[in-house]
């Protein structure tokens, strides 16, 4: 038996549409890993009066941004396929910048995490109404709709936060 038939263990996707998809997928884990290492750096360094319930938060948001990014990998080996897995590739792929949280306000620090938590909705929601391909596999469209749940909770966590 040729183990070809065994690479994408997804029914009727090509090879040229799973790595268009894988494309979108690893553009995604690069903006996740940026907002787990953001989301990390502002748990260490936050201070002030709401020093122990953010440190709290954010250390929640960050391994749930970790659970994230794992789903999103295995979701890349699912189209029999290679997640971005070093930090050259992450960085040369993420569209979130990069802020030292040690000179920061805490709530600087929480807007800063809403805004990239609003870059990753929009890049999802995006991707999901312009690419066709997304229309043609049903299980990969409803992961990234379960991601875009996420980060909208996510989002009013933090906005809860800041009001």
């Amino acid at each position: 038996m040729n183990n070809n038939n065994f690479k994408r263990p997804i029914a009727n996707i090509d090879d040229a549409t799973a790595e268009q998809i894988t494309e979108v997928l690893n553009n995604l884990l690069a903006n996740e890993y940026a907002l787990f290492t953001k989301t990390l750096n502002y748990h260490w360094n936050v201070t002030g009066p709401r020093f122990h319930s953010l440190h709290k938060f954010l250390g929640e948001q960050y391994h749930e941004l970790l659970e994230m990014m794992d789903g999103l990998a295995e979701r890349v080996r699912v189209l029999g396929e290679v997640p971005h897995s070093t930090l050259k590739k992450m960085t040369k792929e993420m569209d979130i910048n990069e802020v030292t949280g040690n000179s920061l306000s805490s709530s600087e620090m929480l807007s800063d995490l809403f805004n990239s938590h609003m870059m990753i909705q929009s890049y999802i929601k995006t991707s999901i109404t312009t690419d066709k391909n997304f229309e043609k596999q049903p299980g990969i469209e409803d992961f990234l709709v379960g991601l875009l749940n996420k980060h909208e909770m996510m989002s009013w966590m933090l906005k809860s936060h800041l009001d």
